[in-house]
């Protein structure tokens, strides 16, 4: 019961989470602004990362994890709530939406990694790496079928409702976190004045980085693959209901495509986490990823967009499944927390960098050339990673 409450909860929030990422961003596009503004409120959305996760990674290793998520949490609902309740604010004044952003920011440094974390609370330690690409799977499909869900509701409903039944779905998942029995962990009684600065944050974590060339190649896999993520969560939105000339929910509908190349991906890692060589499928199937990247735009075409977003789904789900249950594995407990906290910030913080300069350079140069340019880039990076990255090839 305690494992079905955990997933419930977690499902509820992932969801929500997603939802409102795609949302705040399409509902910005639907403002006159300035140019590439859709780019900055997302990396707003995405700026506490660098800032506070160090601090969130240490409040997850050293006071109750259930606790700390359910807190933070706080952040998501009051967000999605400020923006439901007062929408012709924001329409108004669209500049507010940028501490808005930033406000919800705060809240998933310490939620994402929070939530992945409890993992080890809640589920038998021997079937920890299931759970973690498990809890993943559920991550990845909420994030792909975001757009298809949204494009639905916003098809007979406005923003304000949206928002508001997103801010609903956050209440469930903090109530049932609270419901969730733990195990029972010593933890480090400190006082404030023997709480680390953020360069001995930075200085241990760094430290089991250097130590462990495999976990830090992981990293670095992360940041590389997640700048991908950046522009299909900005710009491909606008190609699809612009250049593709398609309503809500017809874009919603090509867009969703990537959500079950996600499970797939996930479901497939599954069958194969077992395997020693799991660096070595990661870097084979990042190069594949830079592969798909390239074909989204150039046909013009909205069954060509969602083939293509489906296999990069696939090889999407197969690297967000591994990479965190690789360096699960390999975190020692009293570091766990800030590494799963370093993860999220490469996984997180670098589609925000990627998402704005590709909103930029979209409305610029057209949606066209940016694919294509960056499609190039990954596939160089993809190359050289697979030939660079010796240990984490022969792990």
């Amino acid at each position: 019961m305690n494992q079905i409450i955990f997933y419930l909860a977690f499902a509820f929030g992932t969801f929500a989470s997603s939802c409102f990422l795609y949302s705040i961003i399409i509902f910005t596009q639907t403002l006159t602004v300035v140019k590439g503004y859709s780019g900055l409120v997302f990396f707003f959305l995405f700026l506490p990362f660098p800032i506070f996760f160090l601090y969130t990674g240490y409040l997850l290793d050293h006071y109750s994890k259930k606790w700390v998520v359910v807190s933070f949490q706080f952040f998501l609902f009051l967000s999605a709530l400020l923006l439901g309740s007062a929408t012709w604010i924001f329409e108004s004044y669209p500049y507010l939406l940028l501490p808005l952003a930033f406000l919800n920011g705060i809240g998933m440094t310490t939620v994402l990694p929070g939530r992945m974390a409890l993992l080890r609370e809640v589920m038998e330690s021997h079937r920890l790496v299931f759970h973690t690409i498990a809890g993943n799977l559920l991550l990845i499909v909420s994030f792909g079928m975001s757009p298809l869900a949204v494009g639905y509701y916003r098809e007979s409903e406005s923003y304000t409702k949206l928002f508001l039944v997103l801010a609903a779905f956050h209440a469930v998942s903090m109530f049932a976190f609270t419901l969730l029995k733990t195990k029972r962990t010593e933890k480090p009684n400190l006082s404030p004045s023997e709480i680390p600065s953020l360069t001995n944050h930075l200085k241990l974590v760094l430290g089991f980085l250097k130590a462990d060339p495999v976990s830090k190649q992981v990293m670095w896999i992360a940041v590389f693959s997640m700048l991908a993520l950046g522009p299909i969560q900005v710009v491909l939105p606008k190609y699809v209901k612009l250049e593709l000339g398609l309503g809500e929910l017809a874009r919603g509908s090509v867009l969703v495509f990537l959500g079950p190349g996600l499970f797939l991906g996930g479901i497939l890692t599954i069958f194969f986490h077992h395997l020693e060589r799991k660096g070595f499928v990661l870097l084979l199937v990042f190069a594949l990823s830079s592969v798909f990247f390239l074909g989204f735009v150039p046909f013009y075409e909205a069954k060509a967009t969602s083939l293509f977003l489906f296999c990069f789904g696939v090889t999407g789900g197969i690297l967000s499944s591994l990479m965190p249950a690789i360096l699960q594995k390999r975190a020692e407990d009293g570091l766990r927390g800030r590494i799963l906290s370093l993860y999220t910030v490469c996984f997180q913080f670098t589609p925000a960098v990627s998402g704005f300069f590709a909103s930029v350079v979209s409305d610029h140069l057209g949606s066209f050339w940016t694919f294509s340019g960056l499609g190039l880039c990954f596939l160089v990076i993809s190359f050289f990673s697979f030939l660079r990255y010796t240990e984490l090839r022969q792990s």
